[in-house]
């Protein structure tokens, strides 16, 4: 009894990081490493997690409390797992591959903790915002690395990462984490009050950012910018329906979060301008009701300003292969506000896939894909994909946006997600609304 008490102390004592263990371990949720491989194969697989209010550590032995919602972004490297720790726990070179790291210093280090401060600076239109923090990382008996927030301008900050050797020259990289935005500043916070989706699209694009750079880093990959030859006009939209993902990973995915897909880059053909590269991002989620009851209600986009109120109109005419659609949205960004009007070309590929392509507008280049899944006779899973590159011949005002780090994938994700996340329930009060009329 004696030796269960002295064991019993010794792990309470044992010293770990504030915060750590309330970031949630993905390998935790038990789907089998060899599924998010084949969802992770091409692309990042990303899972936004819902709102939970969670005590955080602020520094000092304080903690608040905070609104949080944790984004784990999953990647494939082509590298081994100890090249992959080697470039995670560089600290002190941080601003030589980690995005918008301006300065990395060492604090402090022992055997498991690392505190490490970090300047960053990010360019958004017409704002430059530098803010800076200290992190204590921790790296845990399990080979995961957390970190919580020691100080700074960002008043809550974990994340963790999690490695898994697929093969010996393969790893998976796993990173969850969630950063305060609102107290980088006066500037963020107007950027967010004036665009608040972006609340969901930064996060988003920052944990591909950071993944993507170990990458690149492990696999050391070259810089060097190079384009295919003979390149296409159009890019090939990536359909998940294709890929034939397992439906039981997808259900198990589901239930964690709104699943992102973040594919690999293509190029295309520009009349008068360099090559334009696209970045496909897929959003999907889990809808309350039969394919037959969720896939109208999807494509009845006149009906979209009932749940977005960026939609100022959506005009749509039947052709004999899907539909025309006329939309208005309307944007705010920083002091700026506009309009942008364009047409979209609906094509239905088959019963459940319905491509598009831009015919005229505001937006010459804009692609994706509706696509649905019956998961069972009362869910189905539905894939929103959407590419907007911005290049020379947009409006001036939205050229802006090039600004933004990880453009593509912030614009990717705030269309896709921001969609798929009010559209859902607003769907399935429809079709609860539909089932009770015909009780």
């Amino acid at each position: 009894m004696r030796l269960f008490f002295v064991w019993c102390i010794f792990i309470v004592i044992i010293p770990c990081p504030l915060g750590a263990s309330v970031v949630p371990r993905f390998q935790d949720n038990h789907i089998p490493i060899s599924e998010l491989i084949r969802f992770a194969q091409n692309e990042q697989l990303i899972v936004l997690h819902p709102h939970q209010e969670l005590l955080l550590p602020i520094g000092n032995g304080k903690k608040k409390k905070f609104d949080v919602r944790f984004v784990t972004t999953i990647s494939l490297i082509d590298a081994p797992i100890q090249r992959v720790r080697s470039v995670i726990t560089d600290f002190i070179n941080y601003h030589e591959f980690m995005p918008q790291t301006e300065s990395s210093k060492l604090i402090s280090q022992t055997k498991d903790h690392v505190v490490h401060d970090v300047k960053l600076s990010v360019k958004v239109p017409l704002i430059h915002i530098g803010f800076r923090f200290t992190l204590d990382y921790f790296m845990a008996p399990n080979g995961d690395i957390t970190w919580s927030r020691v100080k700074g301008d960002i008043q809550g900050n974990v994340g963790r990462y999690e490695l898994i050797a697929v093969s010996p020259n393969r790893t998976m990289l796993i990173l969850t984490y969630w950063a305060e935005l609102q107290g980088i500043g006066f500037l963020m916070r107007l950027l967010l009050r004036m665009q608040p989706d972006l609340a969901l699209a930064i996060p988003i694009s920052s944990g591909s950012l950071i993944v993507d750079a170990i990458k690149k880093r492990s696999e050391m990959t070259s810089k060097t910018l190079s384009y295919p030859k003979n390149l296409p006009w159009h890019p090939n939209i990536p359909l998940m329906t294709n890929a034939k993902l397992p439906v039981e990973t997808l259900q198990l995915l589901s239930r964690i979060g709104t699943l992102i897909f973040v594919h690999p880059p293509q190029w295309i053909r520009s009349t008068d301008n360099p090559p334009v590269a696209i970045r496909f991002v897929t959003a999907a989620a889990r809808m309350q009701g039969p394919l037959k009851a969720v896939k109208p209600l999807v494509t009845t986009f006149s009906r979209y300003p009932e749940f977005m109120y960026q939609v100022k109109y959506a005009k749509q005419q039947m052709t004999y292969d899907g539909m025309l659609v006329d939309w208005r949205l309307g944007f705010g960004f920083a002091i700026f506000r506009f309009n942008l009007d364009f047409m979209l070309d609906y094509e239905w590929k088959s019963n459940t896939i319905l491509t598009y392509h831009c015919k005229s507008g505001d937006i010459e280049k804009s692609y994706g894909a509706w696509e649905w899944i019956r998961l069972s006779d009362n869910q189905t899973m539905t894939f929103f994909t959407t590419a907007v590159p911005i290049d020379a011949n947009v409006p001036f005002i939205l050229q802006f946006t090039r600004m933004v780090p990880n453009s593509q994938v912030v614009m990717g994700a705030s269309s896709t997600v921001v969609t798929i996340e009010k559209m859902t329930p607003w769907v399935e009060s429809q079709v609860l609304e539909a089932m009770n009329l015909y009780q």
